[in-house]
């Protein structure tokens, strides 16, 4: 995630072009295989044990070597071994940078120290990072939240980094009393907890990429089939969630997800709104916990 992060600052202090992003992006991804196709090449896994946890993400919130260790179709060496040659997305983006001859070393490493600087960033705090490790990097960007407002918006990056794209990303989450939308994919989760998961964007343009990815080509003809798959992701998300609480004895209960394809106003004393990037295109994670809310 942060090599996104990092190259979108990049760009935003016009040390990298659009197209200069493209092609980064073009040689980084060449070199970055799946976990589960590393599997396979070094003949440690099957292709349909590789499907079978490949599916398995998609219900469960773990990562792939977590799954493929619990069915023991891995150790915990094999895994070490694999994310080693799998490598870090971040130190990619760096080499890809450096190879093609964008950017030095050393400008990087200004630019490095600029970011943490502007972002009031600890050393610990880079480091976290640099590890593009979500359960690392969440708590960096929501510190002053409740642990269970972050374990949510790390249950919902997390799959839609598995499930959607792997390059999502977010940017700085903001506070709000009013989100004005035109489209939003709803869920409202109620028991021990209530609270509610919301995804909105811009429905023709941006939000149909998102549910593409996810539903497939075949599955999306219209904005209301757009909207349907995203309030399916957002079932999805709060499913894993509620699964997550009641191992905590925690009981949550989820009502049917809501669409909403007009425009309107969501209104509570307190919004987290966490603008991200997925599949390319600018979309809102909001998030309201344990207090009263209007759309």
């Amino acid at each position: 995630m942060f090599d996104r992060i990092f190259a979108n600052y990049l760009a935003e202090c016009g040390k990298l072009s659009e197209q200069n992003l493209k092609d980064i992006f073009s040689i980084q991804d060449s070199k970055r295989v799946r976990l589960g196709v590393i599997a396979v090449s070094e003949k440690l896994m099957s292709i349909e044990q590789v499907e079978e946890v490949n599916q398995l993400q998609a219900v469960l919130d773990k990562r792939f070597g977590d799954i493929a260790i619990e069915k023991g179709y891995l150790n915990s060496e094999q895994v070490s071994r694999l994310l080693v040659l799998q490598g870090n997305s971040y130190l990619a983006f760096i080499q890809s940078v450096v190879d093609g001859g964008y950017l030095s070393m050393d400008d990087l490493e200004n630019m490095l120290v600029r970011y943490q600087e502007e972002n009031n960033f600890t050393l610990s705090n880079m480091e976290d990072l640099k590890s593009c490790d979500i359960n690392r990097i969440i708590p960096i960007f929501l510190y002053s939240h409740s642990e269970m407002l972050r374990e949510l918006a790390a249950v919902t990056i997390r799959t839609l980094v598995r499930l959607v794209d792997f390059h999502t990303f977010i940017k700085k989450p903001q506070i709000l009393k009013e989100y004005q939308y035109d489209v939003l994919c709803a869920q409202e989760v109620s028991g021990d907890h209530r609270f509610l998961t919301a995804f909105s964007g811009d429905v023709s343009k941006d939000l149909v990429d998102v549910a593409i990815s996810f539903a497939g080509a075949e599955n999306i003809s219209c904005d209301e089939d757009t909207v349907d798959a995203l309030c399916e992701f957002v079932n999805c998300v709060n499913g894993l969630f509620a699964s997550d609480m009641s191992n905590r004895d925690i009981d949550i209960d989820m009502n049917a997800p809501i669409g909403k394809c007009e425009k309107g106003v969501l209104k509570a004393d307190s919004i987290l709104c966490i603008p991200m990037i997925v599949c390319g295109k600018p979309i809102d994670l909001l998030l309201i916990l344990d207090q009263d809310y209007a759309f």
